[in-house]
């Protein structure tokens, strides 16, 4: 190095060692006539800073989103980003969904809108995916732009339209169930399990059911879908119903200990165990409660409300309805109308908490305000009906 750029970068304060010195300046040489470290920084920055603009006006990032999302995409013109939220706007997305979106995938901002995005979008509307269902099933699992179209998306979309009797199905099975199909195993999962109920001759309304509402179930391991069916037998489903494949997913999807339990923490309620199979036959969702659920609404319905267990068990799809919303309102008016005389005692409880809200209201609420003026204020919780009674 010439002296003369070396005594440019001495400082006029003694350094104790003059081989710190030496370090000192050719370190500062290097970055003064480095043509890259400098610039690169530089640059880089300046694209940090234009793409954390950018996702702040965009996409309504606050400055802290946005730094942070920059670091997985940099990209510095607005040519690829702009082309694709305006083919997510199209699409349905609107200003949230964009957001929310982005930041779940900051990459599809550098995706190519034409080739790569628009033709899924295309497919996913040609198969009857509405833009108002679309923007839900991308944010459950943004795979749907990002995997090939060709090569994985219609392959599966093949497999699955091939269990169900439409597209509309179809849709309805995505909506519930977006993970399972990108993610579970078609082949040697669904197929096979399907092929299962075909055999029991389970009629393709009950197996439609099952892939648009239980999809999990119908993508679980072979295995287990083969355990649960026999189950579901023995206990004396019919294949021919739809409440087969009710039990089926009950039965797949609780562990073998946990269903035990259920059925232990029944009987403190009075319900034997051929009480409790009973019920699950009736209707078996409700042995997906948890047991702390099923106990706070025993507890209203037969301390607080007077019911007997073995009442509850004849109807037990009344345990699926919310206690907060549906049971406790609608069996205060009932013990109310009781106490008068204005209906009889003998009135089942799955009469009433099956009813649609508009048929509960006609016929127990505004046919007796002539009796009772503030009965609708008692069922929406304005009055206590014990100060009625």
């Amino acid at each position: 190095m010439h002296n003369f750029f070396i005594s440019r970068f001495i400082p006029s304060f003694p350094i104790p060692h003059p081989q710190f010195h030496l370090n000192l300046l050719r370190h500062n040489a290097f970055l003064f006539f480095n043509p890259f470290t400098s610039q690169s920084q530089g640059d880089e920055q300046k694209d940090l800073n234009f793409a954390v603009s950018y996702l702040i006006t965009s996409c309504g990032f606050s400055p802290e989103t946005a730094t942070r999302v920059s670091k997985h995409v940099q990209f510095k013109t607005l040519d690829k980003p702009n082309a694709v939220l305006a083919l997510l706007k199209k699409y349905g997305f609107n200003e949230t969904q964009i957001g929310r979106f982005v930041l779940k995938r900051p990459l599809v901002l550098v995706a190519d809108a034409e080739t790569t995005l628009l033709p899924k979008l295309k497919f996913y509307q040609s198969i009857g995916i509405s833009t108002t269902v679309l923007p839900k099933l991308m944010l459950k699992n943004h795979t749907f732009l990002t995997r090939s179209l060709d090569k994985f998306i219609i392959p599966r979309y093949k497999i699955l339209r091939s269990v169900v009797r439409s597209d509309e199905e179809v849709v309805g099975a995505l909506k519930r169930g977006a993970l399972a199909f990108m993610y579970c195993d078609l082949i040697n999962n669904l197929i096979p399990n399907i092929d299962v109920l075909k055999q029991l001759c389970v009629p393709q309304a009950s197996i439609s059911h099952l892939v648009m509402y239980y999809p999990g179930t119908g993508y679980i391991a072979h295995s287990r879908f083969v355990e649960g069916v026999n189950l579901a037998k023995e206990l004396g489903f019919d294949p021919l119903k739809v409440s087969f494949i009710g039990a089926l997913h009950v039965l797949v999807n609780l562990e073998r200990a946990r269903w035990e339990s259920r059925l232990q923490s029944y009987q403190n309620w009075g319900w034997s165990r051929e009480i409790s199979l009973s019920a699950f036959r009736k209707f078996p969702t409700f042995m997906s409660l948890t047991e702390e659920r099923f106990a706070k609404s025993m507890n209203f319905l037969v301390n607080h409300m007077g019911w007997p267990s073995e009442d509850i068990a004849a109807y037990p799809v009344v345990l699926a309805y919310s206690l907060e919303k549906r049971i406790i309102p609608r069996c205060r008016i009932i013990k109310l109308l009781k106490s008068k005389g204005l209906i009889k005692n003998s009135i089942s409880i799955g009469s009433f908490t099956n009813m649609t809200e508009d048929s509960f209201l006609t016929k127990f609420v505004t046919k007796f305000l002539g009796d009772v003026p503030l009965l609708l204020d008692v069922y929406k919780g304005l009055v206590d009906h014990r100060d009625l009674l």
